[in-house]
């Protein structure tokens, strides 16, 4: 049988430490979290609770700390105990500027969500989806816990690839499967109306293309990690890309119907 291997996040402490600086301000924050707090901050309303699935060490707060203007609630869940431990350690129940008035973290399975239906007016799940087996599930458990809005960011194109990037080391099946990767898939926009259309009570959806970033900011990435990542994005003539891959990053918003 081959090795599902696509919870890269457990295999690298690297990733952990680099995101525990970029929470507690040692690094830069992500060009896509400024990004996407911009979106947040222009749909938020006073009291209301983000729910972040996938959220690494919280890495995303201070981006969030910094766009919004209204008085909110943040839940951070994420499979890696690792990011949840440092994700605790690096911030406070509330925020220095009072606005983030409750902030906590669980251990979670984005496939089986262990909350209520309805429970945030905003969630949100970045960079996610691409590395996972299957996004069906998922896309429904996070549609479920939402009471407002989803927001997704993660590769769209006009053509959907299914990708293994291999880690090492690299060993494959007499049938040339790989037994060391994990997933880097691009979906096409196609299938992700088919997909946002089954939700029930989705009012409207929209992709925006992620545009808003620093190429500077992006390339010095690379100076962050001690061994640089196989998976590093970097920046060419305006285009992020994956090693030889192009990546098409997307932010697809979708309201829901308020009963």
């Amino acid at each position: 049988m081959v090795k599902e291997n696509w919870r890269i996040w457990d295999s690298s402490k690297e990733y952990g430490n680099v995101f525990f600086k970029r929470a507690t301000g040692i690094l830069p924050q992500m060009e896509c979290s400024k990004a996407l707090a911009k979106i947040i901050s222009t749909i938020i309303q006073d009291n209301d609770l983000i729910v972040d699935v996938g959220c690494g060490t919280g890495h995303y707060i201070p981006s969030l700390d910094k766009e919004i203007l209204v008085t909110y609630k943040y839940l951070g869940l994420d499979a890696t105990k690792n990011y949840i431990n440092l994700a605790k350690k690096a911030f406070k129940q509330k925020s220095p500027h009072g606005l983030r008035i409750s902030t906590s973290f669980k251990i979670g399975d984005i496939y089986k969500i262990k909350l209520k239906e309805d429970i945030s007016e905003i969630v949100m799940c970045n960079n996610v989806l691409l590395h996972l087996p299957s996004i069906v599930k998922p896309v429904q458990e996070l549609w479920r816990i939402a009471k407002k809005y989803l927001i997704i960011r993660t590769l769209i194109g006009t053509n959907s690839f299914r990708i293994k990037q291999i880690n090492e080391p690299e060993e494959y099946t007499k049938n040339g499967e790989p037994l060391n990767f994990h997933y880097h898939n691009i979906y096409s926009e196609d299938y992700l109306i088919k997909l946002f259309g089954s939700l029930k009570g989705l009012v409207k959806y929209e992709f925006r293309e992620d545009k808003d970033f620093s190429c500077k900011m992006l390339n010095r990435e690379v100076n962050h990690y001690e061994k640089k990542p196989h998976n590093l994005t970097s920046v060419i003539n305006g285009m992020q890309i994956n090693n030889y891959i192009i990546q098409p990053w997307k932010i697809a918003i979708l309201e829901k119907k308020n009963n």
